[in-house]
């Protein structure tokens, strides 16, 4: 019996640790300027059926009609880019404010934040894009 206790807790451990372990890599990622990586992914709440590619870039405002108009040509703002399993590519522009402009819809979403410091990203569960009523539009973890 104390056996099974003792594997019982090595595995709570480990099981712990590699949460903890994935949430300071994405946080990481998430803090990058240029990044790539492979994270599981999911569109309004159903996942793929494989890993996607997620890339961190900086582009020019003037990618954009609009966020030219609002930053100016010559801005860099960060891109973040997911290639779906199925070949499919979505890109958001981010803005001010953990905000994010879809330049495939043209629709303006927003990141998960911790509901008491809307200036951290809440990472608990991964990265969140909400839709403007705070549905899970995509998420990676």
């Amino acid at each position: 019996m104390k056996f099974i206790i003792q594997i019982g807790l090595a595995l709570t451990f480990l099981f712990g640790s590699m949460q903890i372990n994935a949430e300071v890599s994405i946080n990481k990622f998430m803090n990058a300027s240029q990044a790539s990586a492979s994270f599981n992914c999911a569109y309004k709440g159903k996942a793929a059926s494989k890993k996607c590619v997620v890339t961190r870039s900086m582009v020019k405002a003037s990618i954009d009609s609009v966020t030219k108009q609002i930053y100016g040509a010559n801005e860099s703002l960060p891109l973040l880019t997911i290639r779906w399993p199925d070949g499919d590519v979505s890109r958001y522009l981010g803005m001010d404010s953990w905000e994010l402009k879809n330049l495939g819809d043209q629709k303006t979403y927003r990141l998960k934040t911790l509901n008491t410091d809307e200036s951290q990203l809440d990472l608990r569960r991964g990265v969140i894009i909400q839709s403007d009523v705070s549905t899970e539009h995509v998420r990676f973890w």
